[in-house]
């Protein structure tokens, strides 16, 4: 009889043991499918600020890629994106713009993720130690010797360079890319070769000399607009705006990623 009630003793602790077991499980899958509040589609500055303090790295469910920063009286940075690549997040979180100017190792985690770096102080620093734990990558700033390409006037005279009239700083800036058109208004010629970068896949300086701001309407007579032909962009840039492009190798400020391990 002892035996036999030891039995029932184990038999039922194991009963809580995989009972306990169950529910672990569950409220991990709840987790892991539970959205927060800041998990948005598009990027709300108002949201972010309402965000108690945190830092996290999550897998996302969102459709299209959005992100941004809201800055406090203080001057601390908050960072809040979704729906971006790991490759985003670690630029984010290294103060990096450029995918052009990053280089990953094998083995880039892929998928599309949700971030958000809401602490009172110290979010990048923060980020960079979330972006470590989750994907177990660290990333420096290095100078190298790199090919690249330099925009340069051929023709000053171009119609489609055209300085920007009554600009004042209250105006900011503005780009706009549509099916056969990238624009800008009171931008720096540095917006334009951000763009060419972005688009030929090749770093891209501003050797113009130009300091002026203007306004731009480049036509492009592109078939495949994610991708489009470097000859013709070379030669719309050249005809229109009277910039070329010439290539040339220079040190260039890069995001080296690495893994931990």
């Amino acid at each position: 009889m002892a035996w036999s009630k030891a039995k029932t003793a184990i038999v039922v602790g194991m009963g809580v043991l995989l009972a306990a077991g169950t529910t672990t499980v569950t409220v991990k899958e709840i987790q892991e499918h539970r959205r927060y509040p800041w998990q948005i589609e598009g990027f709300d500055s108002r949201v972010l600020d309402r965000q108690p303090p945190q830092v996290r790295i999550l897998p996302s469910k969102l459709r299209y890629a959005a992100r941004g920063t809201s800055d406090d009286r203080a001057g601390n940075t908050k960072l809040m994106g979704t729906g971006v690549s790991a490759e985003t997040v670690v630029q984010v979180a290294y103060g990096f713009s450029s995918s052009v100017r990053t280089i990953v190792p094998a083995g880039f985690p892929q998928g599309k993720y949700d971030y958000i770096a809401s602490l009172p102080n110290g979010n990048e620093k923060a980020l960079q130690q979330e972006v470590r734990r989750m994907f177990g990558l660290v990333a420096s700033h290095e100078t190298r010797d790199t090919d690249l390409l330099l925009l340069k006037v051929r023709n000053p005279n171009a119609p489609g360079l055209k300085p920007s009239r009554g600009w004042n700083p209250q105006d900011g800036t503005s780009t706009n890319f549509r099916r056969g058109q990238w624009s800008c208004r009171h931008a720096l010629l540095s917006m334009l070769a951000d763009y060419l970068e972005n688009s030929l896949g090749i770093p891209v300086v501003d050797k113009t000399g130009l300091t002026d701001r203007f306004d731009i309407d480049l036509k492009l007579n592109e078939s495949n607009f994610q991708h489009p032909d470097p000859q013709n962009l070379k030669s719309a840039v050249l005809d229109q705006l009277g910039l070329e492009l010439v290539p040339g190798r220079e040190p260039v400020e890069m995001l080296v990623v690495e893994k931990t391990n």
